[in-house]
């Protein structure tokens, strides 16, 4: 995979414990604007407010096994990705290193944070490894960029969220 550098004026860099509120912030920002399409309804509410909180980021920046990059413009956090080392996939794939998370905010897609974000994760990775993730199945958008950067489909899984099952596109680096 290609090194891309993000565009001038703005940093990449590893996490720190006085991001996890911004991180928070930026978690529900984006994951509300991309899921919940139809207005918020309980169930998500009460998954990004447990979900997504400062503690939990602290938790994800002091893991040994994750790694949490964020990217910035003027000190502002604009994006993050998220790798976790050791987690199993949901299908049989040899890999067991996970983007878990990669989030841009809405006024910076298209500007190549995300495309950063995913080089550096890839630049992370021991030699001959790949990366596996999830995209929910009506994201077409989170889809088409993987796809773009050379991901394939490796299989489906479901993400349960109250009794209801979303299903999800496992995806796999080439």
């Amino acid at each position: 995979m290609p090194v891309n550098k993000l565009p001038t004026g703005y940093q990449l860099r590893s996490a720190i414990d006085s991001d996890a509120s911004s991180l928070a912030a930026l978690a529900i920002q984006v994951w509300l604007h991309t899921y919940a399409t139809q207005g918020i309804r309980s169930a998500g509410a009460d998954y990004v407010l447990a979900e997504f909180t400062a503690e939990n980021f602290k938790a994800h920046i002091a893991n040994p096994s994750e790694e949490l990059w964020v990217a910035e413009s003027n000190q502002h956090l604009i994006g993050y990705a998220l790798l976790k080392f050791g987690a199993q996939c949901p299908i049989a794939v040899k890999t067991q290193i996970q983007l878990a998370t990669l989030y841009v905010q809405a006024h910076f897609i298209g500007q190549g944070i995300g495309a950063a974000l995913l080089a550096h994760c890839h630049n992370r990775l021991p030699a001959d490894e790949t990366l596996w993730l999830m995209a929910n199945a009506q994201n077409a958008r989170a889809i088409a960029f993987y796809k773009q950067h050379g991901y394939t489909q490796a299989g489906l899984t479901y993400f349960e969220l109250s009794g209801e099952r979303h299903e999800n596109v496992v995806l796999v680096s080439g």
